[in-house]
């Protein structure tokens, strides 16, 4: 059977792409010139025009990255490169006139690796509900969010180390300036990113550069966190030191530098502190997101937050052992460590699914403080979730509802649950009717919220906004999708009051 082509039009060239089930796929769409030779660390360039029709029928290279920061199917069966500045485009087949809202992604993986077109978030789903999605590949660790007081003296800004984050503005702005060519809405944009992707949606709601250039946020598994993001002059401290490890004398000798020579020296070690990330600049970044967000000092549009019950990320008294988070509790808590510990019934033996809990609150206060803030100065609505469905394998082994899970079910990809996983060991999760069902449902509640700014539509429990619902979230479950307040307050009152 012959394969179905669309084409469309962008300012710099006709781009073709494929046809399935009466959605095209443009993919490796270039954004921006490729960041390699005297373009490493340089704020992104337009790409260059081209002649003809050019054949996006192919997804660009993933980003040049270490192993473990993404599903090892990918890493090993996707091309890497430095050359990775591409974009991908779902549309339904009859878009161009339609003026559907756009979905901008953003992918996860630390700002040290992911890739735009990881087959967990595929857009066919969210496309079929009439919404445009666009995923972006970024630079990404040292290549994509190195500073050095060399870099900034040679930037026309004076600045350095938000490269990636510059990628990631510099692809916003193609969309705006392109998609209604694909059928989108360029003033219906929501940029919407998951874990690190969510810190940068975060940052660019924060950023002075990206006004107009969308019209709402999604935070999935991503919440401003204070004290997170470094200065500019830590960051290029850091910078100096790799240099040095580097064994080299100025920029140039790092250039000149292969990528994998780079990523080699520059590879986070297991529970360090990410080294390469957003930094507040005084140019992309004017101050760190909590404190603009928690002040209302962002993009007057509306937002989304939530995060999902079994992360228990960035909690301040983790410990990947009994004995060091003891210590670290001691060290938070004080004299009222013997209450926390009573609170979530630590002891060894229970350790570490309460500890997990300890944490799942921790994060979940976190989002909720800042939320709360942000819902008494922010102009539009603020709407919060909590989502809770856990994966249980099909031997009833239960895993619960991990880091990174909700994203199978607002791209409707739950066949790709467990299917590849950052250690290489797959899983097979116990799936039904009542999760493909909660699948279909989030995906209705995002599109929405991409349409019109607000996630309610017919056939969906009411999510009222914080400022409605004061407390109350919406929790995503397969046997309880609705509003609720806390199942803990008596435990969130105490990190609360005590952190």
């Amino acid at each position: 059977m012959r394969e179905l082509i669309s084409e469309a039009n962008t300012r710099y060239g006709r781009v073709s792409g494929t046809q399935k089930d009466g959605i095209a796929l443009f993919a490796g769409i270039p954004y921006a010139k490729p960041p390699v030779g005297e373009l490493r660390w340089k704020a992104p360039e337009p790409p260059e025009p081209w002649e003809g029709v050019r054949e996006c029928v192919k997804f660009g290279d993933m980003c040049i990255q270490n192993q473990g920061w993404v599903g090892m199917e990918a890493f090993l069966n996707h091309p890497h490169s430095e050359d990775c500045l591409y974009l991908n485009i779902w549309t339904p087949a009859e878009g161009p006139g339609k003026d559907l809202p756009v979905l901008f992604w953003i992918h996860g993986g630390g700002f040290q690796g992911g890739l735009g077109d990881e087959k967990l978030y595929h857009g066919w789903s969210l496309a079929a509900k009439n919404t445009v999605v666009v995923s972006i590949n970024y630079r990404l660790g040292a290549l994509g969010f190195l500073a050095h007081p060399e870099l900034s003296l040679e930037s026309q800004a004076g600045v350095s180390g938000n490269y990636g984050l510059l990628d990631q503005i510099c692809a916003l702005r193609w969309v705006k300036e392109n998609i209604r060519a694909f059928g989108g809405d360029p003033n219906r944009i929501v940029i919407d990113g998951q874990s690190a992707g969510g810190m940068s949606v975060c940052a660019l709601l924060a950023s002075p550069l990206t006004n107009s250039l969308y019209s709402g946020a999604i935070v999935q598994s991503g919440g401003p966190t204070k004290g997170r993001i470094p200065s500019l002059s830590d960051a290029q401290q850091t910078g100096v030191k790799l240099m040095e490890k580097l064994g080299c004398k100025s920029v140039t000798e790092m250039r000149a530098l292969p990528p994998e020579k780079i990523l080699e020296v520059s590879c986070p070690q297991p529970g360090e502190a990410l080294a390469y990330q957003p930094v507040v600049d005084g140019y992309a970044l004017m101050e760190d997101p909590y404190d603009a967000i928690a002040s209302g000092r962002i993009g007057a549009v509306p937002v989304m937050i939530g995060s999902t019950s079994d992360e228990g990320l960035f909690a301040p008294f983790g410990g990947k052992d009994y004995e060091s988070f003891l210590t670290n509790s001691k060290k938070v808590f004080g004299d009222q460590a013997e209450t926390f510990f009573s609170l979530y019934d630590i002891r060894e033996e229970t350790f570490p699914r309460c500890a997990l809990d300890a944490q799942r609150d921790w994060g979940f206060l976190n989002v909720q403080t800042v939320l709360q803030k942000l819902s008494r100065v922010h102009p539009c609505p603020v709407y919060q979730y909590y989502f809770a469905e856990p994966i249980i394998l099909e031997d009833g082994t239960f895993i619960g509802a991990t880091h990174s899970t909700d994203i199978f079910y607002v791209f409707y990809t739950l066949h790709r649950l467990g299917a590849s996983t950052v250690d290489g060991e797959p899983m097979k999760p116990r799936l039904g009717l009542g999760q493909y069902t909660l699948s279909d449902r989030m995906g209705s509640y995002w599109t929405n919220f991409a349409g019109k700014g607000d996630p309610n539509g017919p056939g969906l429990p009411e999510w009222k906004s914080i400022q409605e619902a004061g407390d109350r979230y919406l929790r995503f479950e397969a046997e309880e999708l609705g509003c609720e307040s806390t199942r803990f307050q008596s435990r969130i009152d105490f990190l609360k009051n005590n952190i």
